[in-house]
Formats: C-alpha cells, sequence, structure tokens
C-alpha cells in the first residue's frame, strides 16, 4: 500500500515537471527542470507508519506541485542563474535547493510555499552564502503563519512609504479577519522572533530611574534635606512597535516586488 502511494505520487510529480519544465517554445530541455528533478522526486517520509502515510504523502505531493508551479513563473530568471553558475557553485545551489524543497514538504499552508521559493531567488544572487544564515532566515518563516507576514509587510511598507502606504491597521483586520486582540497578539509574537521592536525595554529603563528620582528624593527628606522632586521621564501609555532591519530584510528575502505594494 505505501510503496502503491509513493509511486503513484512520484509519477505524478514526473508529468507535472514534464508538463511544466521538460519542454521550451524550442523544443530544448528547460535548465531549470533538469535540475530540479531528482530533488523533488527524492522527497519522501521515512519512519512513517502505513496508516498516515497516505495522507503526509498527499501533503507532500500538494506542496510540491504547488513549488513547480511557483518556480515556473521565474523559470527564465533560474535558466539564466544555473546558466552563470559553474561546478561549486551549481552544487552549493543544490544543496539548498534541498534544503527549501525539505521545509516546502512539511509547509501546512500552500499559500506561503511562494515565500519559500522566492527565497531562492536571493540565495541565487549569492555567489557564497553562510547555511547559518539560509537556516536562520528559512527556520522564521516556518515559525510565522501567513497573518503574521502580512501584519509585518504591512508595517515594511509603511516604513518604506513613511506612513503613506495607503492602508491602515484596520485594513489588515477585514483582509485577515482578525480582531485587535489578536493583531497585538501578532505583533508580540513578531517581537519575540527579532523581525519588530518595541520601546518597551527603554520605557523600563526609565520607570527605573523615576523609582531611584522617587528613592534619592525620599532619602533627602529623611535627612532633613528636602527639596523640590526632579522631574520624571515621561512613560508612554502606549506600546510603539517598529520592523527592525532584520524584518526589513526578512521581507525583502522572502516576498518579491510586485507582492511588496
Amino acid at each position: 500500500m505505501r510503496n502503491e502511494v509513493e509511486n503513484n505520487s512520484e509519477s505524478r510529480i514526473k508529468r507535472k515537471l514534464g508538463e511544466v519544465f521538460d519542454v521550451s517554445a524550442e523544443g530544448a530541455v528547460s535548465v531549470v527542470g533538469e535540475f530540479l528533478g531528482d530533488t523533488l522526486l527524492g522527497t519522501f517520509l521515512p519512519g512513517v507508519s502505513s496508516a498516515v502515510f497516505s495522507i503526509k504523502q498527499r501533503k507532500v505531493e500538494r506542496n510540491i506541485m504547488c513549488m513547480i508551479e511557483e518556480i515556473k513563473k521565474i523559470d527564465d530568471y533560474f535558466n539564466k542563474k544555473l546558466e552563470q553558475m559553474d561546478k561549486n557553485q551549481r552544487d552549493q545551489f543544490q544543496k539548498y535547493t534541498d534544503l527549501v524543497t525539505e521545509y516546502v514538504a512539511e509547509e501546512q499552508q500552500v499559500d506561503k510555499i511562494k515565500y519559500l521559493v522566492n527565497g531562492l531567488l536571493g540565495i541565487a544572487e549569492h555567489e557564497e552564502i553562510n547555511e547559518d544564515f539560509v537556516l536562520f532566515y528559512y527556520d522564521t518563516l516556518n515559525n510565522l503563519r501567513l497573518v503574521d507576514i502580512s501584519v509585518l509587510n504591512f508595517y515594511y511598507l509603511t516604513y518604506t512609504s513613511f506612513g503613506q502606504s495607503g492602508k491602515t491597521y484596520q485594513d489588515i483586520l477585514d483582509e485577515n479577519n482578525i480582531d485587535l486582540d489578536q493583531y497585538n497578539a501578532i505583533r508580540e509574537k513578531l517581537v519575540r522572533v527579532g523581525l519588530f521592536s518595541t520601546q518597551r525595554d527603554k520605557e523600563i529603563d526609565d520607570l527605573y530611574k523615576n523609582v531611584l528620582t522617587i528613592q534619592d528624593h525620599l532619602t533627602l527628606i529623611d535627612k532633613g534635606k528636602g527639596k523640590k522632586l526632579a522631574r520624571f521621564k515621561k512613560i508612554s501609555k502606549n506600546d510603539k512597535y517598529s520592523i527592525t532591519k532584520f524584518g526589513r530584510e526578512f521581507i525583502e528575502f522572502f516576498i518579491n516586488d510586485t507582492e511588496k505594494n
């Protein structure tokens, strides 16, 4: 049963590769299709019981099919880049393509796969790229849901357009069918992964200084040397969120120019 499901999935992926990549307008084999073939067909699920194998395999097949379609959209770019690479560069890019394919296979939200594929564009732009860098970016993306990316991109657009993006946070609430509490929870999540920052740390520091000011004032009063209380540091009642440098670079790495607008 398991082998039959796996073989059927492989056959369907082979057909999809043939339909999408194998033949160009001139009848030539697509470089990127040939390059991706072994990687995509090599996706498998070791150590999974037969009872759940078909469910997981269907998800893998669905995701790989989506990956093929997304790569086809930028096929010309990849063909050009691959033809420019020497053997060592191709080997390195193959390694990262294999890595990205693993993330694709496990992705729960199929609409996120376009971002995983877009990341390959960023990788292809570098003659040499650090593996830890790639893993860090993809692990971060893996931890985000589509709604998180939507909020992050909203802040990116607001930052790069100097507040003139044409969207409000209410638009984001409506587009993603979330309420204000959920929106705030998402912003806190983005702070935890380093994509957002807040003024909270600075204001906690200011609050501490205010406490010290009161303490010094009370000490002087106790010694009979009371004088006018020093001015307090102003503490905002509202926390302010902003996109970090990492957040901006993250958007630029995974989201293409048409989607940023």
